[in-house]
């Protein structure tokens, strides 16, 4: 699991390789981290997020993870 930090943001980034035919499935999260909270606030719950596609690397499968996961925090935060 690779985690990021972007501005109050955290995000979490996987890839899981299936058994039957050796492709990668995407998966994120994204919790932001609020001074005042307790604990964070989950923006977007830990799941699979590309459906219906699976891709050759691990690398690639997290890249589109990645690329989710910013578009659910929006561009300014990057």
């Amino acid at each position: 699991m690779r985690v990021e930090i972007f501005g109050p943001y955290q995000v979490e980034l996987s890839a899981m390789q299936f058994i039957h035919n050796g492709g990668w499935a995407a998966f994120a999260a994204v919790r932001k981290l609020d001074d005042g909270a307790d604990v964070p606030v989950h923006v977007l719950p830990f799941q699979h997020v590309v459906d219906h596609t699976v891709f050759a690397t691990e690398a690639a499968a997290i890249a589109a993870a990645r690329g989710v996961a910013v578009a659910v925090i929006g561009p300014q935060a990057v």
